[in-house]
């Protein structure tokens, strides 16, 4: 899965069409302003808990092209706040340079990392990411015989196919023991190798500040339930989900959900403290400059609002992008939940006392 991502001028990542319409595949930022007022609203929220500092650091990592930084910057030019150090962090150098252009045509000074490794900075952090942990390889395995097997891949007459390990992995995946019992035999999931090393280069990085992860997944309860009996990796190509996804390697975008569960303990595991978890719907309905947009807007009434609408619903609403989406707020140094969002507040859903 890393290779077919990333490997250099072979990669999914390292190819010129991959986002939007002309794309795979849709992310928030492609569907208007919506996500970057939401994100601009915490980052307002998170400057404010830090003490209102005069020098900071804006930290996005995985940015893609570069849209939703460059948006979020927009608004936060709008706003009563010191203007921050603005850092993105991206693997593939193909999207670094792509970056590098919008950055420039947009007006905006920005430092870019291959890695959060070459960060270094003692200034308080707000990071954001969207659809990041999704992208990172993931390990998938098959519960047979009341044992955690690794499926791997194989060649066979020129085609890549599934092969099952003949011995047990010896390295299982932290999974409660109660949702396992309740897995049928061949029971087919996955799960994210790559989440502690990057918890702990984010606290390595973070003495002080919050961590925005906006992503599509689930707690672990619902990741796990039995009937999911094959998985969330899955591969995408214009616009359509690819079930084979060893057919066309380095050619789709291939992904999973994330286990938020096991990102929030991992995270706790180093110092970053969950604040809040709840669905990109949520968050959104509630951002103040998002609310205050979409009222401008209804009043409009005008087919540019009605579209800017239709947009709005598809990020906001459960059969859009509002459920499966879901925002994770974490902090170093503080645990605190926005007060906008404490009446959604879905903390309880990840029983990260268990």
């Amino acid at each position: 899965m890393r290779a077919a991502l990333y490997e250099p001028k072979l990669g999914y990542y390292e190819s010129e069409h991959v986002f939007g319409e002309a794309g795979d595949f849709v992310t928030g930022a492609d569907l208007g302003p919506w996500l970057a007022m939401g994100f601009a609203d915490l980052m307002l929220w998170g400057w404010q808990q830090l003490g209102s500092p005069d020098h900071w650091v804006l930290l996005e990592q995985g940015g893609g092209t570069g849209r939703l930084l460059t948006q979020v910057l927009r608004f936060l030019q709008h706003q009563d706040i010191a203007f921050p150090t603005v850092i993105a962090v991206e693997r593939s150098a193909w999207m670094r340079g792509r970056q590098k252009t919008h950055y420039s045509e947009k007006g905006f000074d920005i430092e870019q990392y291959a890695e959060l490794a070459d960060v270094k900075t003692d200034l308080p952090v707000l990071m954001m990411c969207n659809e990041l942990p999704d992208a990172f390889p993931i390990r998938s395995f098959i519960w047979s015989d009341r044992c955690f097997y690794e499926r791997g891949v194989q060649l066979s007459d020129n085609a890549l196919l599934w092969a099952k390990s003949h011995k047990p992995m010896t390295d299982k995946p932290s999974i409660d023991a109660m949702l396992i019992e309740a897995w049928p035999n061949d029971y087919i999931s996955e799960y994210n190798p790559a989440l502690p090393a990057w918890q702990q280069d984010i606290s390595r990085l973070i003495a002080n500040g919050f961590v925005f992860c906006v992503d599509y997944g689930y707690s672990q309860q619902e990741y796990y339930r039995p009937n999911r009996i094959e998985g969330t990796l899955m591969g995408h190509k214009a616009h359509q989900v690819v079930e084979d996804i060893l057919s066309e390697p380095g050619l789709c975008d291939l992904t999973a959900h994330v286990d938020f569960t096991d990102l929030a303990k991992l995270g706790v595991k180093c110092g970053l403290l969950p604040c809040s978890f709840m669905t990109q719907g949520g968050w959104l309905a509630q951002s103040p400059t998002v609310q205050q947009a979409i009222s401008e807007l209804a009043q409009e009434g005008s087919l540019e609002s009605v579209q800017a609408l239709t947009h709005a619903k598809r990020m906001l609403l459960p059969f859009g992008m509002g459920e499966t989406f879901k925002l994770l707020v974490q902090g170093k140094g503080k645990q605190v939940c926005p007060d906008y969002l404490k009446g959604l507040d879905r903390m309880r859903d990840l029983r990260l006392d268990t």
